[in-house]
């Protein structure tokens, strides 16, 4: 439901409901991934950006990854390195 919400461009929605996810499944990557993706875009911050770069190398689908990366980098206000490293990453 959360990639549903950040689809429509509702990303309180999604972090609301990944932030619910992660209560049950703490440690799942793919939600962690999401939730850092959504974060970035909604408040624009750099250390959750870094935490999907980090987060990154172990996802198992390279399209998630390019749709999560996708949203996160279009945060406001992200560090231009970061926006960067992030497109690199997406690449590899």
């Amino acid at each position: 439901m959360a990639d549903v919400r950040a689809e429509q461009g509702d990303f309180t929605s999604a972090v609301r409901l990944i932030d619910q996810g992660m209560k049950y499944e703490p440690a799942e990557l793919t939600l962690r991934a999401a939730g850092a993706a959504y974060r970035a875009r909604l408040t624009g911050s750099p250390a959750e950006l870094s935490e999907l770069i980090e987060l990154a190398a172990n996802l198992p689908n390279d399209s998630y990854l390019g749709l999560l990366t996708d949203h996160a980098c279009a945060g406001p206000a992200l560090p231009a390195e970061l926006v960067a490293e992030t497109g690199r990453i997406q690449n590899s």
